[in-house]
């Protein structure tokens, strides 16, 4: 009774059991996650139907492609919509005050967007399951966890529409490797070599290759290139800075080069980017 009460709450009144047969529901005071597992949402097949609560949604259109980020958008409440049933994705639904009560710590102002496309880290999908783990097993101090996954979940999605990105997977439990990422985060403007980065970590650049390799699934450059190219995405969308100054700006030598890295690792120009993803 008291699940259903807080779907209610996050979803809408009329919301039934029936219409939710095949989604998965874990649930939280603020924050409910609903995973279509068994086939389409019923209630989400209402045209233009609405939710008392933000609602986000992650597609996974594709998960046996390795990609760092997904497709997201947000919903304000009362905002009608269609859902697209063919789609995979997880739903996840804040309290109104709460997640405004989070936002407000960064901005603070409302959360005035009404629907918002943006990007989060694929490694969001760690956190989501590790949240529905923890609602089913309902181990000793559950509340007391999930709690604290629900607020984590809340500020990954905040930092992410403002176009913070956060990556579990870069964070390394070597300390040279750790050093030289946090070197590269510190100076990604400036010009870095490999060589340098070794020597932060007194070791020679093919054990730092090989570190770093194992540790993040990528070489030293390949990190600095996509630490590069978020760290423009989020210039990008505020739209007040040339391309050729974020170029510079991000460590690339010119323009071309940086539209080229660009197009290569989002498979979009600079341009096509910054037209889509406006803050």
């Amino acid at each position: 009774m008291k699940d259903l009460e807080i779907i209610k709450r996050l979803i809408g009144e009329r919301v039934t059991e029936e219409q939710l047969k095949n989604v998965d529901c874990f649930l939280q005071k603020n924050l409910g996650l609903f995973i279509p597992s068994l086939g389409v949402c019923g209630y989400a097949q209402q045209k233009g139907h609405t939710h008392p609560a933000y609602m986000v949604v992650i597609y996974f259109a594709d998960t046996r492609t390795k990609i760092s980020h997904y497709p997201a958008v947000i919903y304000s409440p009362g905002i009608p919509h269609d859902d697209e049933p063919d789609l995979h994705y997880y739903c996840i639904m804040i309290e109104p005050e709460f997640f405004e009560s989070q936002y407000a710590l960064y901005s603070g102002e409302k959360f005035e967007q009404q629907v918002l496309e943006f990007e989060i880290c694929s490694d969001i999908l760690k956190m989501l399951n590790t949240f529905a783990f923890e609602c089913s097993k309902r181990m000793p101090n559950f509340e007391i966890t999930l709690d604290a996954h629900a607020t984590v979940i809340t500020h990954w999605i905040i930092r992410s529409i403002l176009g913070e990105s956060f990556q579990m997977r870069a964070i390394s439990s070597d300390y040279s490797v750790a050093r030289a990422q946090h070197f590269m985060e510190q100076h990604y403007s400036e010009k870095i070599t490999v060589k340098e980065l070794a020597e932060l970590g007194y070791m020679s650049v093919s054990s730092l290759n090989r570190k770093f390799k194992k540790e993040t699934d990528r070489t030293p450059m390949e990190y600095l290139i996509e630490l590069r190219i978020e760290k423009s995405k989020k210039m990008l969308r505020r739209r007040n800075t040339s391309m050729a100054d974020i170029a510079i700006h991000c460590g690339f030598n010119t323009s071309a080069h940086f539209s080229a890295c660009f197009y290569k690792h989002t498979g979009k120009t600079p341009s096509e980017y910054q037209s889509r993803y406006v803050e």
